[in-house]
């Protein structure tokens, strides 16, 4: 559960033009993930991470508190011990072309991706639009009755141009998580926030604060080519052995 709440956090905004965008393929940062639990203890995860989006592969290189990789590629999370080896592998619902690194490459954050392609179908619809003392607030509804069974609506403001913050609801209309983005810069024309929180709320009741923070942001970087390529090993450590 560690490994996945480090990586379901990456909704971030970009404000750069589509048509510019698309010639970014590459991002790299270092990053530090402080998680406080419902329990009232503390987590600190620290590496860097790395995605190229032509291999649409997500790597993070963790020295702290262990040293290890973590890599999601199509739908499947793999864990690599400090010695090379599969330590686990395991199904995730996040896919890398659906997070924040690739819509930032792509030029599709600034409204988190839901606005489909033109001819191409649509998750989500623009149910109302309302500007505000904090900005504009749009709230994204499900384009069907089917998929309403699935997803709730997703609120979005929106503070000059940039995604500030974002809540998701379930189905049945209660918040399961708030997102805000603070602290933006730009790196050669994508701008990208430094600072992102994000709370979680179980069906429990129990509350969960992620703040996440990247530095030093590398946006199509020429060397580490064999980290983007990460090539997972067949391998297996002894613990995944048994």
């Amino acid at each position: 559960m560690k490994k996945l709440s480090l990586i379901i956090l990456l909704f971030l905004s970009v404000t750069a033009s589509p048509a510019v965008a698309q010639q970014f393929y590459r991002f790299r940062a270092d990053v530090s993930v402080k998680d406080k639990l419902a329990d009232g203890k503390y987590r600190l995860t620290m590496g860097k991470v790395y995605y190229d989006k032509i291999y649409k592969k997500i790597v993070y290189t963790l020295n702290f508190p262990e040293k290890e990789n973590l890599i999601i590629q199509d739908t499947t999370l793999y864990t690599i011990d400090k010695a090379g080896l599969l330590k686990s592998r395991s199904q995730t619902v996040l896919m890398p072309e659906f997070t924040v690194f690739h819509l930032a490459l792509t030029g599709k954050l600034s409204d988190y991706g839901l606005t489909a392609k033109k001819d191409e179908p649509s998750i989500y619809k623009i149910e109302s639009v309302e500007k505000t003392a904090d900005g504009v607030l749009t709230t994204w509804t499900p384009t069907d009755a089917k998929l309403r069974e699935l997803f709730g609506d997703i609120k979005m403001l929106k503070k000059n141009r940039r995604l500030d913050a974002m809540i998701f609801y379930d189905k049945d209309g209660r918040m399961v998580s708030r997102q805000f983005f603070k602290k933006y810069v730009n790196v050669k024309g994508v701008e990208f926030p430094t600072e992102v929180t994000m709370i979680s709320y179980g069906a429990d009741g129990e509350k969960n604060l992620q703040q996440t923070t990247y530095k030093n942001i590398v946006i199509d970087q020429q060397d580490e080519d064999e980290i983007y390529r990460y090539r997972i090993p067949i391998t297996k450590s002894a613990a995944m052995r048994k």
